[in-house]
């Protein structure tokens, strides 16, 4: 107790400042000695908000908040507090790979999770009268209309605290209230007057149009989005979310949707049953995963079978022998040809079954050897005929491979454009698409030679057109008013230099904030290092979890195609701040 008094009185000494995020740490990690969870999630969460430059803390206090969470079977929101620690966590930390493990196995779960809500949702509202279909989407609409004003009246008033604390030292509010009209600035005849005044002084009297501030603006970029992508032949009501059919286009409206619908929640209970029982051993969400699956679809032999089948394992683990007995019944009296009555009957069968998985294995290593081996006419012969199975298209490529190897492009083409049409969405479709298009133009090669020399899908040149990029959460961060304090930030110290700032979605869940063009990495190096003294700036960003970093050009295509937050940023500190 004596220590934690300390503590707290250390958190109110300005010089213990940069300090917090320890101290706060450890105050959590007292209270979890005392057995006092609620206030050690307090606390945690203090050490993150507090925490200014310090990552490797910053991830500490996500870990333990997420293992908090876990341990409390709380997958959803463990998740993400993972998400957080992976962002601020370096990959050659000690714990990285056990956390990442476990981040990957949560994002798997909740995906599952999130899927079956959203299909059982939409059929819900499918299945609806059409008076009351429209009555909640209206509700809907009605709702998502008053966040956004609440939203923009925020905005409104950060904007307007903003301004009155450049322009008048802080004594803005008194400004603002002094005069005559309303206390918001735009409703004030005197402030608006002032800053009309002001805007002429420094800019000219300018036409109403967008993007004044630039010399040429013929300039566009595609990365001015602030939102996700939409395809332009989309009808317009899609994507107005204020649109009724905008919420109807979505909803199963065929037997064919439903069907549809129907799969994808089976197999999202299967999943998370699986994960339940093998990676969380959790057996009876586990089994309460697979009952779903028995009580919605009874008649859907194959995944009925497969349910009590695990569910019988389940409670084998658990020691609920009797209720194991009566699953087994069960399974054995409705499906008794079935793969999983048959492994419960023939111990043996399993044996089986993973033998001739076997079988087919050894077959294609013996092709896989010969062709290490550089035998590349023998595997060609040897794959003239190729089974349709689970091999089909490791043969294939192993065979388009060796064409290359004997320098037969026209049959590497064919094979090639087999795979594609067979498999485009495995990844071996993925390598095979690759190849292809690097055939079709060579000038990939170079930079793939580049890349596969340096061990990293990104290549550093110095003098190359860079940009800053900002990257924060979604949820709690109001990027436009991010976007307005840089804005004002370079009116301020860089008056003669055009930028140009764009920001958009990165994922579901970020925004990335781009500051560009700088013409080389020590500008842009430069640059990043002032902006984050700006204390108005450095604020605003410390609110959330964030990082900044520069990239050129070339390799943000790259970084935004993966979303490859942590692997650039090893790529980042190696070359941009180990040698600037």
């Amino acid at each position: 107790e004596k220590m934690r008094q300390k503590l707290l009185k250390m958190t109110k000494d300005d010089k213990n400042k940069e300090y917090l995020d320890q101290i706060y740490h450890t105050l959590a990690k007292i209270d979890i000695n005392n057995n006092d969870t609620l206030a050690a999630i307090d606390n945690y969460l203090l050490s993150t908000i507090n925490s200014v430059q310090n990552d490797p803390q910053k991830s500490l206090s996500f870990l333990s908040l997420a293992e908090i969470e876990y341990s409390r079977s709380k997958y959803s929101e463990s998740k993400i507090y993972y998400d957080s620690t992976i962002f601020y966590m370096d990959e050659d930390f000690r714990l990285y790979t056990q956390v990442k493990e476990k981040h990957d196995i949560l994002v798997d779960l909740v995906r599952c999770l999130e899927t079956i809500n959203m299909q059982d949702s939409l059929q819900m509202l499918a299945k609806l009268p059409a008076g009351e279909l429209n009555r909640v989407i209206n509700q809907i609409i009605q709702n998502q209309e008053k966040k956004e004003r609440e939203e923009l009246e925020n905005k409104r008033a950060k904007q307007q605290m903003m301004y009155e604390n450049n322009r008048n030292g802080g004594k803005g509010e008194q400004f603002g209230n002094n005069t005559s009209g309303g206390k918001w600035y735009f409703y004030n005849p005197a402030t608006l007057s002032f800053g009309m005044s002001e805007f002429r002084k420094r800019w000219g009297k300018r036409k109403l149009e967008d993007d004044w501030r630039r010399k040429d603006k013929k300039i566009s970029t595609n990365f001015d989005l602030d939102s996700t992508t939409i395809d332009p032949k989309t009808p317009v009501a899609a994507k107005n979310n204020r649109n009724p059919n905008y919420y109807l286009e979505k909803l199963p409206k065929t037997a064919k949707d439903f069907e549809a619908s129907d799969i994808q929640i089976k197999e999202a209970h299967y999943q998370a049953g699986i994960i339940y029982k093998e990676d969380l051993q959790e057996y009876q969400k586990s089994t309460n995963m697979f009952t779903g699956i028995l009580s919605r679809f009874p008649k859907d032999e194959k995944f009925v079978s497969l349910s009590y089948y695990t569910i019988y394992l389940n409670q084998t683990k658990q020691n609920n022998f009797i209720k194991a007995k009566n699953t087994k019944k069960l399974l054995l009296t409705q499906y008794p040809n079935s793969v999983y009555a048959k492994m419960l009957i023939d111990p043996n069968f399993k044996k089986e079954l993973l033998s001739r998985g076997n079988e087919l294995e050894e077959k294609y290593q013996l092709i896989y050897q010969n062709y290490l081996q550089r035998n590349f006419s023998k595997v060609i012969t040897l794959t003239d005929t190729i089974q349709r199975n689970e091999y089909e298209t490791k043969y294939m490529f192993l065979r388009a491979l060796s064409f290359a190897e004997i320098k037969d492009t026209l049959k590497l083409k064919m094979e090639l454009q087999s795979i594609i049409n067979i498999a485009r969405e495995t990844k071996i479709g993925e390598q095979a698409h690759y190849l292809l298009s690097t055939l079709k133009d060579p000038s990939k090669m170079t930079k793939a030679n580049e890349i596969s020399l340096l061990g990293s899908p990104y290549v550093f040149r110095s003098n190359t057109p860079q940009m800053s990029i900002i990257i924060t959460p979604k949820q709690g961060v109001d990027i436009n008013y991010l976007k307005i304090l840089i804005s004002d930030y370079h009116s301020l110290e860089f008056e003669n230099e055009i930028f140009e700032i764009s920001a958009m979605l990165m994922g579901l869940d970020r925004h990335i904030l781009m500051i560009k063009t700088f013409d080389n990495v020590s500008d842009v190096v430069t640059y990043n290092q002032l902006l984050i003294k700006q204390k108005q700036i450095n604020k605003e960003l410390n609110k959330s979890n964030f990082r900044i970093m520069a990239i050129s050009l070339e390799n943000f295509k790259e970084f935004y195609k993966n979303k490859d937050m942590n692997g650039y940023y090893r790529f980042f500190k190696k070359n941009y701040l180990d040698t600037n």
